[in-house]
């Protein structure tokens, strides 16, 4: 028994809803009955709140890997606050060849100028009686800053419940007010609405209000020339966490669409993460309090060693190359030790350091490999070898080793060019960073897929270069099989990206090669 009423007729219920587990039925004739109403609102999770989080998601039954726990659609789409000029339909980047006839910004064409997206500014900004002059391309362009809020704003007058959802999110306003942003926001967006646009039906308040909520809520949306700000409905829901356990992608329809990364059980809340989990802690909360005003308290920051994987320390130059952590100590603050011998290093000196060293990796570009590998030697004795930094440079390495180069600068080899040596690099560099992946990125994400298929590479290259008589030999057979569990994973998961994004093509080209290799499986050990 299931327990509860049914939701038609209000009688004992003995059967409940399989996808949800939230609403109960006394008979299938009744569930079928209600499922026209039913479907809008059944999925995996529940709304709760409470005093710290406020709104947030938990899971109302178990959640298997990979399944979708939401696909939202945007209430609004717009370009980022720091943009060039784009198009106002497509936002393709634009020279300003065309212009919108009603409005004057700059448009592709005649299409783009009637996508719907595109009215809240068109007709806002005829307000000012005369047509918008946009003259600079091909850079940032403060003008821009007002689209997003424009059509924030937009919807209360037209839209009343998605104005209400709108002003359901959380803008922090009272904490921004006095910082930079705010001053921006108010010369770029505000008085920009109000004396350029001559636009007059918005307060200070109001325009600040939604500012807010699109830098605290926005999701940025990868686009192949520029990217977009979306904000949704019940995605914003999502709690932030540094190990999150779902990932999103967007859809060609620009929906987002979040799915479990790991098994989630019953009970357990849902979370995203809103920084980059590669990043070591102090970067990721500076990040969220600066862009997101909260700070983070899950085990993984509150963890110096960041969950067994040091992805901050540093080594120590007193002893054998202990662990120099950021003091655990709320007395301390602005001390690291090492674990080994308690050595101590300022935190001023730290950051010295780590600014020296961050900013030799814009110089890596020159030379890539060569470069990337003198790097990871250098920093060796002063950065612990799963330094954020390193596993950076680590990643770029193993995507760039077995690949020509596109940049006209260096032609890089194939894998079938690569020495012996090279090509076990390259399987260690994907080794040492895809067993960070599986702590900070858990399961089904997008990391752990492009490693396997960088991974799996490397197997068939090896299975390749067997001599002809071990090609159906045992060994010859686990290499295969490995490469094949790896690329059903980079395929099926890849291939979640947005039909645009490289990471989609490379899902279908796994999925190609998944298909040959499962022949030769068969062809061999048939």
């Amino acid at each position: 028994m299931s327990g509860g009423t049914c939701e038609v007729c209000g009688n004992a219920a003995n059967q409940r809803c399989a996808k949800c587990h939230q609403t109960n039925y006394c008979s299938k004739d009744h569930q079928r009955q209600h499922w026209k109403v039913h479907r809008l609102q059944c999925s995996p999770y529940r709304v709760c709140q409470n005093e710290v989080l406020g709104r947030y998601l938990e899971a109302s039954r178990d959640i298997q890997p990979g399944e979708v726990i939401m696909k939202d659609t945007p209430l609004v789409l717009g370009p980022r606050q720091v943009t060039v000029a784009v198009c106002l339909g497509c936002f393709s980047p634009v020279t300003g060849s065309y212009t919108c006839t009603q409005c004057g910004w700059p448009m592709c064409g005649a299409q783009c100028q009637k996508s719907p997206l595109h009215i809240p500014e068109c007709q806002l900004s005829r307000e000012r009686g005369s047509k918008i002059q946009v003259s600079k391309f091909g850079e940032e362009n403060q003008m821009y800053e007002c689209i997003t809020p424009l059509r924030c704003l937009w919807l209360r007058d037209r839209d009343c419940n998605q104005w209400a959802t709108l002003m359901q999110m959380e803008s922090h306003l009272e904490q921004r007010r006095g910082t930079e942003i705010h001053d921006l926001n108010q010369v770029n967006v505000v008085d920009f609405i109000q004396r350029y646009l001559n636009v007059h039906s918005f307060t200070d308040e109001e325009v600040q209000n939604v500012c807010g909520i699109i830098d605290v809520n926005g999701f940025e949306i990868p686009a192949q020339a520029t990217a977009l700000i979306g904000l949704y409905g019940k995605a914003c829901l999502l709690e932030h966490n540094c190990i999150p356990n779902t990932t999103r992608t967007f859809d060609a329809q620009l929906n987002i669409v979040i799915r479990a990364a790991v098994m989630i059980t019953k009970g357990s809340h849902i979370a995203t993460s809103y920084t980059d989990p590669m990043w070591g802690t102090a970067d990721r909360q500076m990040h969220l309090r600066t862009t997101k005003y909260f700070g983070c308290e899950c085990e993984r920051c509150k963890d110096p060693t960041e969950l067994g994987t040091h992805l901050s320390s540093l080594r120590c130059g007193q002893c054998s190359g202990g662990a120099v952590l950021p003091s655990p100590s709320p007395l301390h603050p602005h001390l690291w030790c090492c674990v080994s011998c308690q050595a101590t290093l300022p935190l001023h000196q730290v950051n010295a350091y780590l600014k020296q060293t961050g900013e030799k990796l814009v110089t890596l570009k020159d030379n890539p490999i060569a470069a990337s590998e003198s790097y990871l030697k250098s920093t060796s004795t002063r950065l612990h070898e799963n330094h954020y930094y390193r596993s950076d440079v680590k990643l770029a390495l193993a995507q760039m080793y077995g690949h020509r180069g596109g940049d006209g600068r260096q032609q890089q080899n194939l894998l079938c060019d690569l020495s012996k040596d090279t090509l076990e690099r390259k399987e260690r560099l994907c080794r040492e960073v895809l067993a960070l992946a599986d702590v900070l990125c858990p399961g089904e994400s997008r990391l752990r897929a492009l490693l396997l298929y960088e991974l799996q590479s490397v197997w068939r290259e090896q299975q390749r270069r067997l001599p002809r008589k071990l090609r159906n030999s045992p060994k010859s057979k686990t290499l295969l099989q490995e490469c094949e569990g790896a690329l059903k994973v980079a395929s099926k998961v890849l291939q979640r990206e947005a039909p645009l994004q490289d990471e989609y093509q490379l899902g279908l080209q796994a999925e190609t090669e998944l298909h040959e290799l499962s022949s030769l499986i068969t062809k061999l050990f048939r």
